[in-house]
């Protein structure tokens, strides 16, 4: 299911009106978030959309994981300094370079100084502040140790930014290639074509077949290039649409992890983020069902997501960590096993985290690979379909010197 965004009303403890807003599946969901609050719950509504200019604008401004980093790494700094949790708001908001989160940030600060609690002002924003955050502070704050929690956090999220540098440099080289590829081709066989069309029909010269063909190809795209756009539109809209769904997205994120070569490193970038937020969440004292429970919402594969329902289940009725990931069949063996050994030794925030550290050495090796494979791939593809072009047009040449002669 999509999540939607809720605005509430509530009343705390004192009597005080709470306004909020919580992304949830249902209005179930977010009156248990209220209740769990200790707030009386007054109004829910599911949020209208505005068309105004602020919200397009909010839109366009998004806080990166980098931002993040960078926040949850001065925080840290700061509340380790003595200086308290309203304070280093209020230091942090003045000097953070994200437009958003700076925005974010003052609201934050308004609502401690009315006051909430860190986490409940945090979760106000559900769109900037993830989930794994908000949960991750809430659990420093009763613990008192929230500094250590936003050291973690930063280097979780300083691994999680690296990690997707790492995948988008490798992808970039791939994509801009092809895309520049096609645009020649479609020149070439909408402009240069033409030309060499005309010349050989002016000497009656009878055509190759791969140049009849290519000529085809060419009239088609020059004067049916609408229809073509048109269908491709049609067709993007309508797969977007059914990944929407919950089958859609289901069945996506299954083809994620079996598709070729990158179906293999998909699996390796989702068992380190399970792996390193498991192992962040148990060492912060957060018990093994809510850990389970938040990471179905930050692991980014809904496929995993379903598997890890089972797990928390298999878990609640008593069956070990371990076994129940080796009965869905959608975790590698290392991995469960793992998660056996740190169970029978009371080590398991440990040995995940060795897990999530051998994941990432993978995908950077795995990344490595796929660079030294795509490359030689692509000039060879391109290679076939410029060698094509070309002999398709030189070939009549070699045709004119016998009808000259």
């Amino acid at each position: 299911m999509t999540l939607i965004t809720y605005e509430y009303i509530a009343k705390d403890k004192n009597g005080k009106t709470i306004k909020g807003t919580h992304s949830a599946e249902s209005r179930e969901e977010v009156l248990n978030f209220i209740r769990g609050k200790q707030f009386f719950p007054l109004k829910i509504d599911e949020q209208k959309a505005s068309w105004n200019f602020d919200v397009n604008l909010d839109i366009v401004l998004k806080v990166k994981v980098r931002d993040l980093a960078l926040f949850c790494r001065q925080f840290a700094t700061t509340l380790r300094s003595g200086i308290t949790v309203v304070d280093s708001i209020s230091i942090l908001r003045k000097q953070s370079s994200s437009k958003k989160l700076s925005q974010t940030l003052n609201m934050v600060y308004d609502e401690i100084l009315k006051g909430n609690s860190l986490s409940a002002s945090m979760a106000m924003e559900p769109k900037v502040f993830p989930f794994l955050l908000i949960n991750m502070v809430e659990t420093g704050e009763v613990s008192g140790n929230l500094d250590n929690v936003m050291d973690d956090m930063a280097k979780h999220f300083e691994k999680e930014y690296k990690l997707h540098q790492k995948v988008k440099g490798a992808l970039t080289y791939p994509i801009v290639v092809s895309i520049v590829s096609v645009v020649v081709v479609v020149l070439l066989l909408t402009f240069v074509m033409p030309t060499f069309v005309k010349m050989f029909d002016s000497f009656g010269a009878e055509l190759p077949g791969a140049t009849k063909l290519l000529m085809t190809i060419s009239d088609s795209i020059k004067n049916h290039w609408l229809i073509y756009l048109l269908v491709i539109s049609i067709s993007y809209y309508s797969l977007n649409k059914y990944i929407k769904t919950s089958s859609g997205k289901l069945t996506y994120h299954k083809f994620l992890l079996k598709m070729p070569i990158f179906g293999q490193l998909n699996n390796k970038i989702i068992m380190e983020r399970f792996a390193s937020t498991i192992s962040v969440l148990l060492s912060s004292g957060v018990d093994i069902l809510q850990a389970v429970e938040i990471v179905e919402r930050v692991v980014g594969n809904e496929h995993i997501k379903k598997s890890l329902v089972q797990v928390r289940d298999g878990v609640r009725k008593g069956f070990g960590f371990g076994k129940t990931m080796e009965a869905t069949g959608s975790f590698p063996p290392l991995v469960y096993q793992m998660v056996d050994v740190g169970e029978n030794s009371g080590t398991l925030d440990f040995v995940l985290q060795k897990v999530a550290d051998f994941y990432e050495s993978e995908v950077e090796t795995t990344i490595g690979q796929l660079t030294t494979l795509i490359e030689p791939l692509i000039i060879v593809v391109l290679g076939g379909i410029v060698g094509f072009i070309v002999i398709a047009m030189v070939l009549p040449i070699f045709d004119l010197y016998n009808v000259i002669g």
